[in-house]
C-alpha cells in the first residue's frame, strides 16, 4: 500500500552491467528508468540523497548523469562517444538534468563482502557534493533517466553487482 501522506520516496533501480574489465572514461551503464521519479507528468522533484550497494566489493569512481530522455551514452564498457553515440547535439536532446560524481573515497562503508556509499549535500569529509539535484520528466512521464561513466581503474563486475538507491524529495 502505497504512502501518499509522505513527501520522500525511496527508489531503488539496478542497472545491467557489463562483466569485462572497465576503463577509465567507459561506459558504465547506459540509460536506466528511474521509474515515478515525480508525481505526475512533467512534474519535477529534487534529489536530495543517493546510495549505492556496490556487491563487487571493488570501489572504483563513476559519474551519474540524469537526463529526462531515455539516452544511451554509448556502448557499454567502451569510450563514453564511441560510433558517435554521445554528441553534443543527443547530449543536448537528452535534456541533461545533472551529474552526481561518486567518489568511493568519501561516504563509503566497508561490509566485507559489499561496500556501501552514501552521499547528501555534504559528505562526511565536510566536503560538498553536487546533491540536491532538480529532476523533471518529459511532459508526457513521471520517469527520469540516468547512465554512468566509469571514472579510473579497471575494474570488473558482475552484471547486478550494483543497486543505486535513490533518496527523492516530491512536493
Amino acid at each position: 500500500m502505497a504512502n501518499n501522506y509522505s513527501k520522500y520516496s525511496v527508489i531503488r533501480v539496478s542497472p545491467t552491467l557489463d562483466t569485462g574489465a572497465y576503463a577509465d572514461n567507459d561506459v558504465f551503464f547506459n540509460s536506466t528508468e528511474i521509474p515515478n521519479a515525480v508525481i505526475g507528468d512533467g512534474g519535477a522533484s529534487k534529489l536530495i540523497g543517493i546510495t549505492i550497494l556496490n556487491e563487487d566489493d571493488v570501489a572504483h569512481d563513476i559519474d551519474i548523469i540524469f537526463m529526462q530522455k531515455s539516452t544511451d551514452l554509448g556502448t557499454i564498457n567502451d569510450a563514453v562517444g564511441t560510433n558517435s553515440k554521445w554528441t553534443n547535439v543527443l547530449a543536448k536532446a537528452a535534456g541533461v538534468l545533472g551529474v552526481v560524481s561518486v567518489d568511493w573515497s568519501t561516504g563509503t562503508s566497508d561490509f566485507v563482502n559489499n561496500l556501501i556509499y552514501s552521499s547528501s549535500n555534504a559528505n562526511p569529509s565536510g566536503k560538498s557534493t553536487t546533491l540536491p539535484i532538480l529532476l523533471q520528466s518529459e511532459s508526457n512521464s513521471t520517469s527520469v533517466f540516468m547512465a554512468a561513466v566509469s571514472r579510473g581503474g579497471t575494474p570488473t563486475v558482475a552484471a547486478d553487482d550494483y543497486e543505486i538507491i535513490l533518496h527523492i524529495e516530491k512536493k
